[in-house]
């Protein structure tokens, strides 16, 4: 995350403003990895939802063997939570605790945790989202510590700062236009950027996020319900089921692929909430 970075000089800074632009949600300009699509909402996988109509790219015909091979033993694991090392595939470990929730989100104080807990509970009531298993879970969770510093920040800190407020203005990804005097630069649970992605997440919330942007950090439930509507748009859950968590990465942010330390830091915190779930750290498939 560029907050981790301090603008000594400017050359650096001038390179994370960069790595902010081309987050996730613009794989129409800078890509995808080798046998990956790039959906019409601007993320990258390898799903029917990503390769289907609206894509960019077209997938390779050995895709889902990247992600179906690797993964064909994890789904023995033992669903008994001290002594298993992946997650489990049962449906009835499916849900967050309160405790669990407060154990990931520990940084926090006793009432934003109260907060942020109460509107994870109301966007449960706004998006039909419900994780199949406990892979999905814990990998959920793991990329919203990641995106917002812990459920610490709702927005992007150079959109904040107005240092790439602007920089988000144009939907390639769909007809949605910019409203006048309206910023889209990532804010809420997953960072919802350009005046498409607002659209199309405000269609489903039933709240016009074009028009009303700042609502996304504004209210703990509707950032919390587009972080939903995100991972449900982009399959997301498909490898997460698996117990594939560098696929997870992939689709959310390709660019931190490889010996970056943003990937470093999404596993660390995966391994965090894993720990918090009562499971060993996981060994495999972490990394895309």
């Amino acid at each position: 995350m560029t907050s981790m970075f301090q603008a000594i000089p400017m050359c650096l800074s001038v390179i994370l403003i960069l790595v902010k632009i081309s987050h996730g949600q613009d794989c129409a300009r800078v890509g995808c990895s080798p046998g990956f699509c790039c959906s019409k909402w601007g993320f990258c996988g390898d799903s029917p939802l990503h390769c289907g109509t609206g894509s960019t790219t077209t997938r390779a015909t050995t895709t889902t063997t990247r992600i179906t091979t690797s993964t064909t033993n994890r789904t023995t694991a033992t669903t008994t939570q001290k002594t298993t090392t992946s997650g489990s595939g049962s449906e009835t470990n499916n849900k967050i605790t309160r405790e669990q929730f407060d154990c990931i989100f520990g940084k926090l104080s006793e009432d934003d945790r109260d907060k942020r807990w109460q509107g994870y509970q109301e966007a449960l009531s706004m998006m039909s989202f419900e994780p199949q298993n406990q892979n999905e879970l814990i990998m959920f969770f793991a990329h919203i510590s990641h995106e917002t510093d812990g459920l610490q920040m709702y927005e992007e800190y150079c959109g904040k700062s107005k240092e790439c407020a602007s920089s988000y203005q144009i939907s390639w990804c769909g007809s949605a236009t910019a409203e006048p005097g309206k910023h889209y630069y990532g804010r809420g649970w997953f960072k919802l950027s350009f005046p498409c992605n607002y659209n199309a997440a405000g269609q489903a919330l039933g709240i016009d996020l074009l028009k009303n942007p700042e609502k996304v950090a504004e209210s703990d439930a509707v950032a919390a319900a587009t972080g939903m509507w995100f991972w449900d748009a982009n399959n997301i859950g498909q490898p997460s089921r698996q117990g594939n968590f560098g696929a997870t990465t992939q689709i959310i942010n390709s660019l931190e692929c490889g010996p970056t330390p943003q990937q470093t830091n999404r596993i660390s915190r995966y391994q965090e909430v894993r720990l918090c779930f009562g499971l060993k750290r996981d060994t495999e498939n972490l990394r895309c």
